[in-house]
């Protein structure tokens, strides 16, 4: 491509994959120079001890959940839709979604170079707005912060350790999804739920669950498509 026409496809990836590199690390560091910051300035350190314990038993989990989700999520984002979610958070109930319908509202995939550019800018987008949307939220907030505190239904409602948020939340974006297709979604939600009820402890290590069950959902697509059920 001639250069006054812009990047080549293989340009926009390569540059891409550097900017993202870059940023990803940038993010880790600010990540880490938080608590360190705040360890310099009041003069503590960590119980290393029990901090050590901690790391063992969590770090293993997460390892493996983040590689399972670059791995299972990249082919829906695209580069550098997967750069920026990852970096900005909020990935599975915010950018995914997000590029996803922006993808199907254009007609195309992550995987073609149309579909590169427009999932990055939904996830951009839906960046910006989630900013915004806190932004205006809190500062709503602050001066009927007291007023929810004194009142025992909503303070329980607002406290995320109440467990009224994240199934409110998940619960809702459940229900976009589930209601697209039900029929394929009717098994994995039920043997999920089955899981979660009988293992407890099963609800830590949630992530890891993700691929077994998209793969559990493929094959049950294609079994009731091959079945004439779909």
């Amino acid at each position: 491509m001639d250069k006054k026409q812009g990047l080549t496809i293989n340009e926009y990836k390569a540059q891409t994959h550097r900017t993202g590199r870059i940023w990803t690390a940038a993010a880790l560091v600010i990540i880490i120079a938080v608590p360190l910051i705040f360890c310099l300035i009041y003069g503590v350190t960590p119980e290393w001890r029990s901090f050590l314990t901690g790391v063992g038993a969590i770090v293993p989990m997460y390892w493996v959940i983040g590689l399972i989700e670059v791995f299972n999520y990249s082919p829906m984002l695209g580069s550098g839709g997967t750069y920026l979610a990852f970096v900005t958070g909020n990935l599975l109930n915010m950018k995914l979604p997000a590029a996803q319908v922006a993808l199907k509202k254009a007609g195309t995939s992550a995987a073609t170079e149309e579909g590169e550019v427009i999932s990055t800018i939904a996830v951009a987008v839906s960046t910006i707005v989630t900013d915004v949307i806190l932004i205006i939220g809190l500062l709503l907030v602050i001066p009927i912060t007291n007023w929810i505190n004194s009142n025992e239904v909503l303070s329980n409602v607002f406290d995320l350790s109440s467990g009224y948020v994240i199934p409110a939340l998940f619960g809702a974006l459940g229900v976009v999804f589930i209601s697209k297709s039900w029929k394929i979604a009717v098994v994995p939600t039920l043997l999920m739920i089955l899981v979660f009820l009988l293992i407890p402890a099963a609800y830590g290590i949630s992530g890891i669950f993700i691929p077994v069950i998209s793969l559990l959902a493929v094959l049950l697509a294609r079994y009731m498509y091959k079945k004439n059920m779909i």
